[in-house]
This record gives structure tokens, sequence and C-alpha cells, in this order.
């Protein structure tokens, strides 16, 4: 501000705290121009805007419950008799020995009428968040990224014979992805430390609300997938956080990564089929 009225001045600091000081013919002005700004901007408090939706946001979210609709739907009426559920699961020691398309196909199989609408529910709540942010194409690819990673990171964990399916692997991946970017923007912010850690907190909260369930049906629940969902969404969300945005509204960038999706799981049923 007194840049901008031309009065030279000097910043100091002494044991962490800052002064201006100017020459004493500049005093007057200076204290003038400094009671100005703070008349001014009593009250203001910088607020960063909402962006619009990004492409593909709603029509990439119908796409994506629909198609984990109509696979689940083949795998509960054994499409062709070929034992989707058996052969799409994550089973943790086909997974260690190399069987890797399981981590992919078992994110498009559930259990039972209730999973799978659970699974479309929150699904359908974080993944528009999501989406609305980095866009139907490249939104869901980094959803299909934390839910393979984490069933990766999980399989190499339990026991052998373990088995896991359902998408909530991803939906879990879909709140770290919130919360991992949300946190890194407000580093690049520079706020307050307590509000760069907030959504951190807000996504263990979530995951202790609802990822580990109640306790008489906890062995029901796999959570340890949830957490490396989570976590591997922290991650990548946090990476994605500075993503330009001219990137994001390229529809051509967003086609490219929703056709990546279509492939690779075509790709891993075609593998886990066959």
């Amino acid at each position: 501000m007194l840049n901008s009225q031309s009065i030279p001045f000097f910043e100091l600091e002494d044991l962490g705290e800052f002064s201006l000081q100017v020459e004493e013919h500049w005093a007057e002005a200076a204290r003038e121009q400094l009671r100005r700004y703070e008349e001014e901007n009593k009250g203001f408090r910088l607020r960063r805007a909402l962006p619009p939706a990004a492409p593909f946001a709603r029509s990439g979210l119908a796409a994506c419950a629909l198609v984990v609709s109509a696979l689940t739907l083949l795998a509960w009426g054994d499409a062709g008799g070929l034992g989707w559920q058996r052969l799409g699961g994550s089973l943790s020691e086909a997974v260690r020995g190399g069987e890797l398309a399981r981590t992919l196909t078992a994110l498009t199989l559930h259990a039972d009428v209730p999973h799978l609408l659970s699974n479309l529910l929150f699904g359908a709540l974080f993944g528009y968040l999501w989406f609305h942010a980095l866009g139907g194409g490249i939104g869901a690819l980094a959803m299909l990224l934390t839910g393979v990673l984490g069933n990766l990171t999980n399989a190499w964990i339990q026991p052998a014979g373990h088995f896991s399916i359902g998408a909530s692997t991803a939906v879990f991946g879909a709140v770290g992805l919130l919360c991992g970017s949300e946190a890194r923007t407000r580093h690049l912010l520079k706020e307050h430390e307590t509000r760069r850690f907030a959504p951190l907190g807000g996504a263990f909260v979530f995951l202790l609300y609802l990822g580990v369930g109640e306790v008489q049906s906890v062995n029901n629940i796999d959570v340890l997938a949830h957490v490396f969902g989570l976590l591997w969404g922290l991650i990548l969300g946090a990476g994605m956080a500075s993503l330009p945005r001219a990137r994001i509204e390229s529809h051509g960038v967003q086609l490219a990564c929703a056709l990546v999706c279509v492939l690779l799981l075509a790709l891993g049923w075609s593998i886990a089929l066959h």
C-alpha cells in the first residue's frame, strides 16, 4: 500500500515482530494511509470462489454408477457360467501370485443389494464432489486408481484366503482424494495450521464413523480395504491439488481419461474371465 503511494519505507524484524519505518517527513502521510487502509478493509476476509463444475461431472458419475451396476448384475447372474465372483474377487494369495486384475475387477462386484446400494449412495455423494472439482474423466480415473492401490495393499497385508469385493475401497478413496486435495490447497495458500489439517481430521472421522462398521458386524466389513483406499486417496489427492485448471477444463483430457478407465476395466475382466 505504501509502495502504491510512493512512500519509501523499511521493513524491520525484531524477535518476530515487524515494523515499518519511514523518514520523519513521511511519517504523517504514512500514518494517514495506514489508517485509511484499515478503515476501508474492516471485516474483509479473503474468500476462494468455488469454480464451476468441471466437464462431465454429472454424466461421468452416472456412467460410473451404470458400469458398476451392470457388472454386478452380470456377476449375480453368472453370465456365461464363468463364475464372475470367484474369478473377479480380490483373493489375497491370488493377487500376491500375480493376478493383479483382481484388484480392479473386485471393485465392480458386490455381495447383495444392500451392499451395492450403499456403495452407490455414498459413491454418488463423494464421487460427485470430486468430479465437480476434477471432472468426470480425471475424477473417475483417480478414484479407480485409489481402489486398485487400496486392494493391492490390502492383499499384501491380509492373510492367505482373504477375499474382498465391493466399490467401497474406491468410495473411501474419493473421500481421501477430496480431503487430501483440500489440505494441500490450504497449505499452498499458507492458511493457519488448524485449517490446513482440518480436512485430514475430517477424513479419519468419516472413516471411523462409517468405515469400520458396528461391533457385531465388523467381520463382514473389510476395514483395512477402507483404510488403504482412504490413505491412497489422501496421497493422490494432495498430488493433484495443483493440477492446472486448463487440463481440467479440457474436454479432450477428460475423454481420454474416461477411455483409459473403460479400457482398464475391459482388460481387467478379460484377463480375469480367461
